[in-house]
C-alpha cells in the first residue's frame, strides 16, 4: 500500500510544481520605458532635479528620503562635472515573483573623461498599479 501511495503522491508533486511554474511565468506586457530613462537622464545632464525627483515611486522613497536623495544627485554632479553624455549600456526584463522587473545599465560621460555607471530599476507589480522606477545605484572613481 505505501508503494502505491508514492507513486500516487509523486505525480501529483510534478503537476503542482509545473502549475506553479505557470502562474509564475505569466505573460506580462512588454513596457517600452527607454523614453522615461531618456527623460530622467536628460534632467540629470540638465541638473533639474525637480523634473527627476517625481520619477522615483513611493517605494524608493522608503528607503531614502526625497532631500537626501536631491543632495545626492547633486553631490554627484558637482563630483563628476557637467554630464557630456549618456547612454544605455544594457536592457534586461525579467519576470520574478512580485512582478515584471526592467533593468537599465547606464554609462554617463563627464567632462574631463570621467564616467559613471548606473543601474536602474523598474517593476511592474503582479497585482496592479503602475510601472515604478524603485531602485537607482551609481558607482563612479571616488564616490
Amino acid at each position: 500500500m505505501k508503494l502505491l501511495n508514492k507513486k500516487i503522491h509523486r505525480p501529483s508533486i510534478l503537476i503542482l510544481f509545473l502549475l506553479f511554474l505557470t502562474a509564475c511565468n505569466m505573460p506580462m506586457p512588454d513596457l517600452d520605458l527607454e523614453p522615461e530613462v531618456n527623460k530622467l537622464f536628460s534632467a540629470l545632464q540638465a541638473e533639474d532635479y525637480d523634473t527627476m525627483l517625481p520619477m522615483y515611486s513611493d517605494k524608493f522613497y522608503k528607503s531614502i528620503e526625497r532631500e537626501h536623495w536631491r543632495l545626492s544627485l547633486k553631490q554627484f554632479s558637482e563630483h563628476m562635472g557637467p554630464m557630456e553624455s549618456y547612454r544605455i549600456r544594457y536592457k534586461q526584463a525579467d519576470t520574478k515573483f512580485s512582478g515584471k522587473f526592467f533593468v537599465f545599465q547606464m554609462e554617463t560621460r563627464h567632462e574631463g573623461q570621467k564616467k559613471a555607471r548606473h543601474v536602474l530599476t523598474f517593476v511592474l507589480p503582479f497585482d496592479g498599479g503602475d510601472v515604478g522606477l524603485v531602485a537607482h545605484k551609481i558607482t563612479a572613481k571616488g564616490l
